[in-house]
């Protein structure tokens, strides 16, 4: 784990200096402020600012999506890569985040490649963006590289919070339903069942399966929240998914599939490269198991069609599109035409969601609540009818 240090030194004249390095020990740290020509005579780990960078949260796409944007926009600029690290360096207010960016410019003043300096950053570029850097170095297109890794993780992380923002709503209507049933059937249903029976009434078989439900009602409950949590944490079940959310969670690994492909390809990666960084980025199982089905494929001379036409992951249309565009050599440019079309998929699922999932359960809703008052307020009803 990586470490903060505070350190003190003095360089040749005399003159005193002072600042933070992240490292993992402090031998590491000696060795930095000796290359800087510095002399220490202090060098203290940070217990509190190490705990507290340990729990600061960065959100790791959105970082490096703003980072590489950065980065595409002073190279484009004609700016050195050195005097575009100084900038990026000097606009950071994280002090954690300011050394580390001061690491990575004292990596490439010593000779390293820019890829490799990002080997101990954190928040971690991750594979594809070292794919891309390090493609980009060897083509002498690094600010291309930055600008799509900045589209691809800009799309990435809109359709990351939109999908959320959908789901939100339908989340509060379901957790307060939830609380609903069981305040109901602790509170509600248990108090007009002892008023009944003190009065010694018949009651009619609505209100007889309401109290019957009502007493089991609290332990279902229960037991459906911890069976749902258990299988969450062991990824037997997709949470998202009681929500409805399967299509529009395949739209999305689709879509990411098919852009982080044709970019990778685009940038010269080959495609069994390509493929190996896609195994490491990708996440969800069923995208998994197609790219290794395909690494197979392509290692024993198939066609990545082939694959796709017998994999039922990819629509059928889309599959033979891919068949085609591979025989003429244009897989890459496919790609990208297949990926505005689970772009525009994607967006129309999240709209069509948000129109369906809430009226259901505020009907829902609703029509729990009504089924709890006429259940109460039909023996009421006979009760008066027989004062009368």
């Amino acid at each position: 784990m990586l470490a903060i240090w505070k350190w003190k030194a003095v360089d040749e004249q005399g003159n005193q200096h002072q600042g933070i390095w992240v490292e993992k020990d402090r031998k590491n740290v000696i060795l930095y402020l000796r290359k800087q020509q510095l002399y220490p005579f202090k060098i203290k780990r940070s217990f509190v600012a190490t705990v507290v960078n340990f729990f600061y949260s960065v959100n790791e796409k959105l970082y490096w999506a703003n980072t590489a944007r950065k980065f595409s926009l002073l190279l484009d600029a004609g700016m050195p890569i050195l005097t575009v690290l100084d900038i990026i360096k000097d606009k950071e207010t994280n002090p954690v985040l300011k050394s580390q960016w001061q690491k990575v410019i004292f990596k490439l003043k010593s000779g390293e490649d820019l890829s490799n300096s990002f080997i101990d950053f954190s928040p971690k570029p991750g594979p594809f963006i070292e794919s891309m850097l390090k493609t980009g170095e060897r083509t002498g297109t690094l600010s291309l590289s930055f600008r799509d890794i900045a589209e691809q993780l800009e799309e990435e992380h809109f359709f990351e919070q939109k999908i959320k923002s959908v789901l939100f709503y339908p989340l509060l209507l379901f957790s307060i339903c939830l609380l609903e049933i069981y305040v109901l059937s602790i509170v509600v249903i248990p108090m007009y069942q002892n008023l009944f029976a003190d009065l010694n009434i018949e009651l009619p078989i609505v209100t007889q399966l309401l109290f019957i439900v009502g007493a089991f009602a609290p332990y279902l409950l229960l037991s459906l929240v911890v069976i749902v949590v258990i299988a969450g944490i062991f990824k037997r079940i997709n949470l998202l998914n009681i929500f409805g959310t399967k299509k529009i969670l395949k739209y999305k690994d689709l879509l990411q599939f098919c852009t982080l492909l044709e970019r990778l390809l685009n940038a010269g990666i080959s495609l069994l490269d390509s493929l190996q960084v896609l195994e490491k980025v990708c996440k969800e199982k069923r995208t998994l198991q197609l790219v290794s089905q395909l690494k197979q494929a392509i290692r024993e001379g198939k066609s990545v069609a082939s694959v796709i036409l017998a994999d039922t992951f990819f629509p059928v249309e889309t599959g033979k599109m891919l068949a085609i565009a591979e025989e003429s050599g244009k897989l890459n440019q496919m790609l990208g035409h297949i990926a505005s079309i689970f772009r525009k998929e994607l967006d129309q699922e999240l709209k069509n969601h948000s129109k369906i999932l809430e009226p259901i359960l505020v009907l829902g809703m609703a029509g729990l609540i009504g089924i709890v008052a006429i259940g109460v307020l039909l023996p009421i009803f006979d009760i008066s009818v027989y004062i009368k």
